[in-house]
C-alpha cells in the first residue's frame, strides 16, 4: 500500500506469504495461552490478522510488549497505548535510531553471559560488569520484578 520498490522476485514474495498462511492455519485451532503469546511476539508481521485488544495481556510493566521494541511498536500502531509509546520514546531518547531488539535485556540472558566468563576462567576480567548484573538480578529479585519471576 506504500509503493514501496523491492528488488525481490514475486515469486518469492509470494512463497513467503503461502507460508506465512500455512503458518497461520497450523495455528488457527489453536487457542492456548502459549499460541497467543507467540502470536502477539510477531505482531509486526500480522497487521490486521490479529485480535489486538487480546494481546493487552501480554504488556510489561515498563509499556513493552515482550521488551520488544518492534513488537510494542505493531502493537502501537494497531492498538494505541500511552505505555508502549512512553516505552517507544524512552528507547529512542536512550539509544537514539538504532535501538536494541530486545531491552532490557532478559535477565536469564545476562546470568548466562555471567557463566560463560565463570567457566571460560576469564570473569576476573570482568568483575565491575559481573558485579551490576548481579545486584540488578538480586534487587529485581528482592522487589518480585515480573521479568525475573516470569523465568525463575
Amino acid at each position: 500500500g506504500m509503493d514501496l520498490e523491492f528488488p525481490v522476485r514475486q515469486t518469492d514474495v509470494d512463497r513467503l506469504l503461502h507460508l506465512r498462511e500455512i503458518e497461520l492455519e497450523r495455528e488457527a485451532g489453536d487457542q492456548s495461552y502459549g499460541r497467543k503469546a507467540y502470536m502477539a511476539y510477531v505482531t509486526e508481521g500480522l497487521g490486521n490478522l490479529l485480535e489486538w485488544d487480546e494481546i493487552t495481556i501480554f504488556q510489561r510493566k515498563n509499556g513493552s510488549f515482550f521488551n520488544c521494541p518492534s513488537a510494542t511498536a505493531a502493537t502501537l500502531v494497531n492498538h494505541y497505548d500511552d505505555k508502549a509509546l512512553q516505552y517507544l520514546n524512552w528507547l529512542v531518547s536512550k539509544f537514539g535510531s538504532a535501538v536494541p531488539t530486545v531491552y532490557p535485556l532478559n535477565i536469564y540472558c545476562q546470568l548466562s553471559w555471567v557463566d560463560a566468563l565463570e567457566k571460560m576462567g576469564i570473569s576476573q576480567y570482568f568483575v565491575s560488569e559481573i558485579k551490576s548484573i548481579l545486584d540488578t538480578t538480586y534487587v529485581s529479585w528482592i522487589e518480585r520484578d515480573e521479568e525475573i519471576m516470569l523465568d525463575i
